[in-house]
Formats: C-alpha cells, structure tokens, sequence
C-alpha cells in the first residue's frame, strides 16, 4: 500500500501536445516541436528506427559470423515491423470477429452487454490494483463527456450492423479519420492544408458511392409490386444505415479529440477506458430492457432460455468478450510504431471486410461500393502519409518510456 501511495504522489512530467496527440491518433495533430529542435529516441519503428550499432560495424565482422547471425539478422528486422504486423493482426482479428457475431444470428446487443460490462470489471480492477482514484479531479465532466461520445460511436457502429453490409459499414466507419483532421482544424485551430482538402473531397466521394442515393444512382427497372416493395424497404433500410454510420463515425472523431486533451490535462487513460466502458454498459442495459419490455419491433418473446442458454448466443458472447485481443494489438503496434503508420494499416479492416463479405456471403459487394471503399482508403493514405511526411521533417520520435496506461487504444467497436 505504500509503494501504492507513493505513486500517486509523484507527480510526471506533463506530456507535450505532441505527445499526447501522438498516443491517441496520429491525425488529430502534426508532431512538430514548437522549438524547431530535432528529438531522437529510441522506437522499434519501421521509418523512425534507429538502430544502436552503426552500420560500418557489421563490415568488421568476418563472414563465418555475418552467416552465423543470418536468423538473428532475420529477428531483429521482424521486430522493426512489428508494429505493423501487430496492426494488421488486431484489424484482421476485429473484421473476423465482427462478421462472425453477423453470422450467427444473434440479438448482438444482448453480447454487447456481456462484453463491455466484463471489460468495465476488468477495468476497476486494475485500477484498484494500481491504486489509482476513480475520479478524474476537475476534468470530471470532460471525462464524461467524451465517455458518451465514445459510447454512442460503438453503440452505432453495432446498430448499423443490422442495416449494412459490414464492407460498406467499415468503410463509413473509417471516415473519422478525416473527420478527426476537419475537427481538429476547428478545436485546435489548425492551419488547413491541401491533403487534408483533397482527402475530404475522396472521402465524400467514397460515401456516395457507397450510399448510392436513388437521386444519383437510380434502382433497376421494375417489373412488379412486389419487386417495387422490396427495393423500397431495402433503400429505405440503407438510408438509416448510412445516417447511424456516419453518426458512428462523428462520434468516434469527437471522442478521439476530447481525449487527447484529457491526456493532455494527464487524465490517465485507465480511468478514461473506465468511464467509457461504465456508460457504455448502463446505455446498453437500458437498451435492452427498453428493447424486452416496451419495443413493439422485437420479433420474439423474451424467454431466457430460448434466448441466452443457445450455442450460438454462449459462442458469441466469448467471441465478443475476445476481441479482448485486438484491443491489446492495437495498443502494441501504437507503442511500437509511428501512429501515423497504425492508422493506415488499420484501415485494412476494410478489406478484410470486402474479402468475407464476398468469401462466405450470398450478398457480394458491388463495384461502387468497391469504388467508395477505395477512395476512402486513399483518402487515409493521403492525411496520413502528409502527417508522417511531416514528422520525418521534423525527426521527432516519441518515447517509448511513457506508461502503458497513458497508451491510447484505438478501440475497434
């Protein structure tokens, strides 16, 4: 308990913005030095690494050993890229997992609420075995705040799951990350520069065509009342799934920008993922007894056993309570790798997405919807690559020595 008070008591130094807005995500803010002073550290980074023997030191080295070492030559480099391969696990694991929930037709909100309020148990505890105070000080409200941010953007990404296709769901998704660029720019007042511009332009062209909205893109002939029903219903479906799609997607933009100010304030991000978690898993029971007891749109009565005692609701709820997994990922490719990096990479989801979407389901993608996906992607690899551009400008690397709680975890919801 003493080493415990102890620790509450130190105080660390206060992170920079950059920093902190290279903990969360690497497009809320450029990592320039205010000062201009070049910073090197030391990252297992893929394009900021800095290895700790020079180069001409291997020429010394005789030929027996240069093949001797050949596999530990192999390791290290694999450990340079680690962060990226961590990322494209996490994303490949989330987009697996997601379309399996899908498949196993489930009422997924009910998972949802077994997996977030597991999450919030393991949360407190390791915030009580850590012996941090629960309560934020003054940021309290900010915390709560960006809590209902956060909450609503997972909320509406699993809403919207039962209106679109996972692909073009994904792809709306992973427009915050230009959202978060457009956001920053307002909060943080950020000087507005082309890439960001350009991958605007892409990013609404990639809604667009993912949309497909009637007035732009008109619905093949009809031949019958019935067919002309069915369209209706479909458009009328993805009309709704568009609207919470790009809701999950303001959300989650917003809440990645209050946080980094929390960081900032030096919120640790333990007691940030508490809250988060916390409302998250009361919003979802309320959900659900609104949902079981008053909603005339359910389609079957409540019976526990019928509902929660089935293979494929105990097979979902631990595959729910898994993804687990690529939240840990994430949070090591983000220690290991330029965040910038990490963000592209993850955006891989959407071709995970793509490729299950049409591996394993009679509903494939169609070419707009292709289209879009990939305008967005590009849209990503622009804002992002700018970013990156501009930190190897600067040969600012951020330290590895800040706590693993401060970590931001781009959370997959």
């Amino acid at each position: 308990m003493e080493k415990k008070s102890r620790t509450n008591t130190v105080e660390s130094s206060p992170l920079s913005p950059q920093e902190a807005a290279a903990t969360l995500d690497p497009l809320v803010q450029p990592l320039n030095d205010h000062d201009g002073l070049p910073v090197y550290t030391r990252r297992q980074s893929s394009i900021f690494y800095i290895p700790a023997n020079r180069l001409n030191d291997f020429d010394d080295i005789s030929i027996d050993e240069k093949k001797s070492n050949i596999i530990k030559q192999y390791l290290v480099y694999t450990e340079r890229f680690s962060g990226i391969l961590y990322a494209l696990l996490a994303s490949l694991l989330f987009s697996c997992s997601n379309f399996a929930l899908i498949k196993l037709n489930i009422i997924i909100f009910d998972v949802l609420v077994i997996r977030f309020s597991v999450l919030a148990l393991i949360s407190l505890g390791f915030i009580i075995y850590k012996g941090y105070s629960l309560y934020p000080d003054c940021n309290g409200i900010l915390v709560i705040i960006r809590s209902i941010f956060a909450a609503g953007g997972s909320i509406c990404f699993y809403l919207a799951i039962s209106y679109l296709p996972l692909p073009d769901l994904t792809t709306v998704r992973y427009t915050q990350v230009v959202w978060t660029a457009l956001l920053a720019l307002t909060i943080f007042r950020e000087r507005i520069t082309i890439p960001t511009i350009l991958a605007s332009i892409l990013t609404l062209a990639g809604v667009i065509c993912v949309a497909q909205p009637t007035f732009l893109f008109p619905p093949t002939k009809i031949f019958n009342e019935t067919t002309q029903e069915r369209l209706t219903n479909d458009t009328t479906k993805r009309s709704i799934g568009m609207l919470v799609s790009v809701s999950c997607a303001l959300a989650i933009s917003m809440s990645i920008v209050l946080n980094k100010k929390l960081i900032q304030k030096q919120v640790r991000q333990s007691i940030i993922m508490l809250y988060f978690l916390s409302i998250t898993s009361v919003v979802l029971i309320i959900i659900q007894i609104h949902y079981w007891n008053f909603s005339k749109t359910r389609t079957q009565e409540f019976n526990f056993q019928k509902i929660y005692l089935t293979k494929n609701f105990i097979l979902a709820s631990f595959i729910s309570i898994l993804q687990i997994c690529p939240m840990v990922l994430s949070q090591k490719a983000i220690k290991r790798e330029h965040p910038s990096i990490v963000t592209v990479v993850q955006s891989s989801d959407i071709i995970f997405a793509i490729l299950l979407q049409n591996m394993f389901s009679i509903n494939k993608t169609n070419l707009m919807a292709l289209i879009g996906s990939i305008l967005v992607i590009a849209s990503i690899f622009i804002v992002g690559g700018h970013k990156l551009w501009l930190d190897r400008q600067n040969r600012m690397c951020i330290s590895t020595t800040i706590p693993d709680d401060m970590i931001k975890v781009e959370i997959k919801n």
